[in-house]
Formats: C-alpha cells, sequence, structure tokens
C-alpha cells in the first residue's frame, strides 16, 4: 500500500489464516468439529487455539495450499459436505484477506453417530 509516499506492508501470520478457516469449516451443516478441535457447541466458549487444531497452511509459489481435518455428523453426505467446507473457506479467505488460495484438501476423519 502506498500512502502519501509511505510503503507498508502487511503481513497475515498462518494461525490467522488457520482460524478463519477453522471458522469457516466449522460453521458449515454436517460438520461436527475440526480433528483435534472441540465439538460445534463449545467453540464460542474456547479460545482461538482450538478453531487451528488440525488445520495447517502452507505458501507456495501459487498461492496458500490449506489441508485440514474434520468429522462429519451421520446422515450427511460427506462428498456434498466438504465441498461446501472448500467454498466457505475459499470465500472467507479470499474476502477477508484479499489472498490467492491454491488448494484445499480435506481428510474426514470420522463420521459422529448421533447418540
Amino acid at each position: 500500500m502506498i500512502d502519501n509516499g509511505m510503503v507498508s506492508n502487511v503481513q497475515i501470520a498462518d494461525d490467522c489464516m488457520a482460524v478463519i478457516a477453522g471458522i469457516s469449516a466449522t460453521s458449515v451443516e454436517g460438520v461436527s468439529h475440526l480433528s483435534g478441535g472441540m465439538t460445534k457447541s463449545i467453540l464460542p466458549f474456547m479460545e482461538t487455539n482450538s478453531l487451528k487444531k488440525g488445520i495447517s497452511i502452507e505458501k507456495t509459489e501459487n498461492g496458500i495450499e490449506i489441508k485440514l481435518g474434520v468429522v462429519i455428523k451421520q446422515g450427511y453426505d460427506i462428498q456434498s459436505t466438504c465441498t461446501l467446507i472448500q467454498e466457505k473457506i475459499l470465500e472467507s479467505l479470499e474476502s477477508m484477506l484479499d489472498i490467492e488460495v491454491s488448494s484445499i484438501d480435506i481428510k474426514v476423519d470420522d463420521v459422529k453417530v448421533s447418540e
């Protein structure tokens, strides 16, 4: 950014991107929680550390690569839910941070069986 002849730089920490990805992923209906994270019902009471568990961010020359693990609720179509997760993360990161995302890889670690 250039303002009145002054050049400034904004850097976004990987942890910041991971938290945004975690919030986005857990907001999708059918997602129980991130692998290694907390369940959706207690997320509002947790620190942001739990929202980045199981999420890795790697910067490449093609953009940001994101890998995350999730647990899907029983009864939800896994492929459709993962597609929604990818779309939500992509939308959030591109709109909030104006960054290029090259891939979002999701590993479904488990299915939460309703009690």
